[in-house]
């Protein structure tokens, strides 16, 4: 459900900015807007009737749900062999980066939205249906000038000019009073840029530059400058940000084939929780590398016993629950050494003897102490033997978001997508702004609902963040 939710959903939602900024059909862009929040929204419903028929769930409970189906354990006299091949994480790292990568285009798509207009004024709407053009044409008159002097960029001023406009028939000249913004204070004889119907000069005309005026004319709801430095800001921010997700879930680093730098120890999940990882420092001087004050990181963790002493194998999400869940099945910690001089965790990989594989990170000084006991074996060794026909099967918690996803986090996002709906379909006015500020605060409390009840739990800080179990995790 959760695949099929992304693979329809996403797109839909991505099209929205999208369809905005390149669309100049004002009707078909409208039409096709409502259409992708139509969507969305039937995705937000389909997971709220999902949980009206199983119920809402716990990230525990989806957690045990989402384990593979235990295969044949092997009999064999030592413990049982390592697949010689690991499922990949990417399809995981690459949902959680495609989230942010779409809660990013929410708060783009507000700031686009609110920038254009979802219908052209009335003066431009009549021009362009009576054959509008851009022409430069003589002022004959000048009043009002002003002059302002804004606190950033050049001067401008303002003024209320009378302009001739030829008449394609007869070729006169016709009047008309336009309010201009130019660089330079206009006299008579000037020239200025317009936008008028040659075949209906009486319908008046609208100054200002050629690229925003051929876009009033065409109906689009941006300029070409305010698309283009939009559509930079939402790709560049969105790409970083979604780069950001991965290297947080562990990077691009994983464990799928072993090499002669992977390690391998019996354990058996004996706790959850949190814990802190104190800053690297120097092994040399005791101090921290940067040289200035820095705070712990806070790790979800499960708890591994294995022969050397417990150790913490590190999620990029809430593990409460998750030891009782996973049970006293023995299975092997898998890791990969020490790569960088600053590394503090590396990739590592749970394989349970029922046959599934559990991806995420380790504390390097704790495999470190493994090694240094002699606890542990390389993959493929005397201790750990690989076994090619062996399989493992992915096991992916998060994949069962549509059962956990809190009310509260849909109930917002449809807030959102209603007003967005009403920006892309209405002229607001001066009350673009304002809709397009609510709807930011409706994305921002529906990921607030989703991830402040786990982000703000309180932990007490670990005093060496190394060696010693965590006092906040949960024994079992």
């Amino acid at each position: 459900m959760a695949a099929v939710i992304a693979v329809v959903g996403s797109p839909a939602l991505v099209a929205v900015p999208a369809i905005w900024m390149f669309c100049a059909d004002e009707q078909a862009r409208q039409w096709s807007i409502a259409a992708s929040l139509a969507v969305v929204l039937g995705c937000l419903a389909t997971v709220a009737l999902r949980q009206r028929g199983t119920g809402h769930r716990s990230g525990a409970d989806t957690f045990a749900e989402l384990r593979p189906v235990p295969g044949n354990t092997p009999h064999a006299s030592g413990p049982p062999t390592l697949p010689a091949r690991l499922p990949a994480r990417w399809p995981a790292q690459l949902r959680g980066a495609a989230a942010v990568f779409c809660c990013t285009t929410a708060f783009l798509g507000f700031v686009a939205l609110a920038a254009g207009d979802a219908e052209r004024p009335a003066p431009v709407d009549g021009i362009a249906a009576a054959g509008g053009a851009i022409q430069d044409v003589r002022v004959t008159s000048v009043r009002n000038s002003e002059r302002h002097n804004p606190s950033r960029g050049h001067d401008f001023y303002t003024a209320t000019s009378v302009v001739a406009l030829p008449e394609a028939r007869t070729g006169r000249s016709v009047p008309a009073t336009v309010s201009t913004n130019t660089p330079e204070p206009l006299r008579p004889g000037s020239e200025v840029t317009v936008l008028y119907a040659p075949s209906k000069p009486g319908l008046g005309a609208v100054q200002g530059k050629p690229g925003p005026l051929r876009a009033s004319l065409d109906g689009a709801p941006l300029t070409p400058g305010a698309r283009t430095a939009l559509l930079l800001i939402w790709l560049l921010g969105a790409g970083f940000l979604g780069g950001l997700q991965i290297l947080h879930s562990g990077g691009f680093r994983t464990l799928t084939r072993w090499t002669k730098r992977d390690r391998a120890v019996r354990g058996r999940c004996t706790g959850d929780g949190i814990s802190q990882l104190a800053p690297a420092t120097d092994t040399g001087t005791g101090t921290e590398q940067s040289g200035r004050k820095e705070t712990s990181t806070k790790l979800d963790q499960l708890v591994i016993a294995t022969d050397g002493g417990e150790v913490r194998f590190v999620l990029d999400e809430a593990t409460d629950g998750y030891a009782e869940r996973l049970g006293a099945e023995p299975l092997w910690l898998c890791w990969r050494a020490r790569q960088k001089a600053a590394q503090q965790l590396t990739p590592a990989v749970l394989v349970g003897d029922s046959g599934w594989a559990l991806h995420g990170q380790m504390v390097l000084t704790e495999a470190e102490r493994l090694a240094e006991n002699n606890e542990t074996a390389i993959p493929g060794g005397t201790g750990a033997p690989v076994d090619a026909q062996r399989e493992a099967r992915a096991w992916d918690p998060r994949a069962g978001w549509p059962l956990r996803v809190r009310r509260g986090a849909m109930t917002a996002a449809a807030l959102a997508l209603v007003v967005a709906g009403l920006l892309a379909t209405t002229s607001l006015g001066a009350g673009r702004w304002w809709a397009a500020a609510g709807g930011v605060l409706c994305v921002l409390g529906a990921v607030a609902a989703e991830t402040l009840s786990t982000a703000w739990r309180a932990t007490e800080p670990n005093a060496s963040g190394e060696k010693d179990p965590p006092s906040s995790a949960t024994a079992r």
